[in-house]
């Protein structure tokens, strides 16, 4: 999406409103808003939760104002909506981008932007808007939050010397290439453990914090916090303390036919409520002879994070039969979705381990 092809330029919008995903390549592009110096209003929502999320918000949308869905896509009925409001004469405008390639079919809108790989190079949704606000011309000039006495928030953009826009505009790089490295997992392939050790932080905070740190990164040039080091060091013990113990408990559902894709497969199952990449990928690995991949379930979230090695399955087709989505390697749905023969294959499995 051409920010230049807008029906009218993106800061002249009454209000712009932000509806995105709930992990760490959701708030990226939220941040990326901010460090641009772009005010708008941030809608964390999930995958299963998009179109709803979208069909109210339109609902809500006021004359002259924008809104934007990033790292997520929705289904055809909800694209055949945003059309319309986007043909009305009321200055109402509704635009996407997004990076799986489950959400190709929305390149047919010209509303919509999805490239998952660019000049070889795997995308995220916060590399795309970083893109999309470069080449618009913006410049960093990072806005301010400041929340008042009676709890509303103010914005403030200070002015900044071209010197200081070139520093952050490096930091800002900086933070968005460390989001695509986790979110596209190619940190992992280029060891690169500081994109990984932000998501682990994104997850140990609250979102706001989360962002307010982040944009004190961009001002002042510290990527964690010391609260963050201390938190570091005491999860990367945990981390192998779970590596080890789920390797362990792993269940091997065998010959299981799966939405999405034609063959019988071998799925490892683990239950936890943390790490599910960093597990998801030790298991895939470790038992690469044994499983096609591996099913992490949260029961307290009634989530599963699909995770696999290789070019053997697509799990972004088997999500999405599922109600959910991903990348070919890493994709995620609801457990319920899955139904109660998933479950029941599970409990015959461990009778057998």
């Amino acid at each position: 999406m051409n920010f230049k092809k807008l029906p009218k330029k993106l800061t002249q919008y009454a209000q712009i409103h932000l509806i995105t995903h709930t992990d760490l390549d959701g708030i990226g592009p939220s941040i990326v808003l901010d460090a641009f110096g772009i005010p708008h209003i941030p809608y964390y929502v999930e995958t299963r939760k998009i179109d709803e999320a979208v069909i109210e918000k339109i609902a809500e949308l006021q004359d002259q104002e924008l809104l934007i869905i990033t790292d997520l896509s929705v289904n055809e009925e909800t694209a055949e909506a945003i059309s319309a409001v986007n043909k009305e004469p009321n200055g109402r405008h509704i635009i996407l981008i997004d990076h799986h390639a489950s959400a190709l079919y929305l390149n047919d809108y010209d509303w919509a932007e999805v490239i998952p790989e660019k000049n070889g190079i795997k995308m995220s949704a916060t590399t795309l808007m970083f893109k999309n606000l470069f080449d618009a011309g913006f410049e960093v000039t990072p806005l301010q939050r400041i929340e008042q006495e009676d709890g509303e928030e103010s914005i403030a953009i200070p002015e900044y010397t071209q010197k200081e826009k070139d520093t952050m505009l490096t930091r800002v790089t900086h933070f968005v290439e460390n989001v695509r490295l986790y979110d596209t997992w190619d940190w992992h392939a280029l060891s690169i453990q500081e994109a990984a050790d932000l998501n682990t932080i994104f997850y140990a905070r609250r979102r706001h914090e989360f962002a307010k740190d982040r944009m004190n990164y961009i001002l002042n040039g510290s990527l964690f916090t010391e609260a963050d080091q201390q938190y570091l060091d005491f999860s990367k013990d945990e981390l192998r303390k779970i590596l080890k113990k789920k390797s362990k408990q792993m269940i091997i559902v065998e010959n299981y036919t799966l939405k999405g894709h034609d063959e019988p497969i071998n799925i490892g199952v683990v239950e936890t409520d943390s790490f599910f990449s960093e597990l998801g990928n030790h298991l895939a690995e470790k038992f690469e002879e044994e499983i096609d991949c591996v099913f992490i379930i949260s029961l307290v979230k009634d989530k599963v994070s699909l995770r696999s090695i290789g070019q053997k399955l697509d799990l972004s087709k088997i999500a999405k039969e599922y109600n959910g989505g991903g990348h070919p390697n890493a994709s995620g749905c609801d457990l319920s979705a899955l139904g109660m023969d998933f479950i029941s294959a599970i409990f015959e499995a461990q009778k057998k381990a």
